[in-house]
């Protein structure tokens, strides 16, 4: 027996030892995702930012920002954990080229606006899914959007809100 407590002594101290991620809002990282994309690439700019461990008051353990690189034609993803870059992979294959530019809401505020749009959450509701893109480039009027989806068994539903203002636009259901 004290042979085991001898062994498992150490392993229980180093589990002990990891730091808990603390939630942020998407924009807390964002000075930091931008300075390592740009160590990637100068001229990387922000396309997207998500993140599928979302809570009710907008913050998340972890967001991924994808950056694109128009002299490269490449993109990469920052992951962002405790408002610190944890990792860069870079030359991934382009999903948004759009940038998203400076002045889009916070998250914390497009999950106020989400719960005002009439999602069911609450501000500890947590497994959200959340989303900034640019989009509606086809039809030639391109647009800030921000998405916050609610999963459960029975299916999902989700908000789509004006990326600039929080404004709501549509609502989505779908049972399973």
């Amino acid at each position: 027996m004290l042979l085991l407590s001898r062994l498992l002594a150490p392993a229980l101290l180093a589990m002990l030892a990891v730091p808990a991620w603390a939630a942020s809002t998407a924009r807390e990282a964002l000075k930091e995702a931008t300075a390592a994309a740009q160590k990637w690439q100068a001229d990387a700019v922000l396309t997207h930012v998500s993140t599928l461990r979302g809570q009710g008051d907008g913050k998340a353990v972890d967001w991924l920002y994808s950056f694109y690189s128009p002299k490269a034609k490449k993109s990469a993803i920052v992951t962002a954990k405790d408002k610190a870059v944890t990792d860069v992979t870079a030359d991934v294959r382009n999903t948004s080229v759009d940038p998203l530019g400076p002045d889009f809401i916070d998250s914390d505020k497009a999950a106020e606006a989400a719960i005002k749009a009439g999602l069911n959450i609450d501000k500890k509701t947590k497994g959200l899914g959340y989303g900034l893109v640019v989009g509606n480039q086809a039809v030639g009027k391109p647009q800030l959007f921000w998405s916050v989806t609610v999963m459960n068994d029975n299916g999902f539903s989700a908000v789509t809100l004006n990326g600039k203002d929080g404004a709501f636009i549509k609502r989505d259901e779908k049972k399973f």
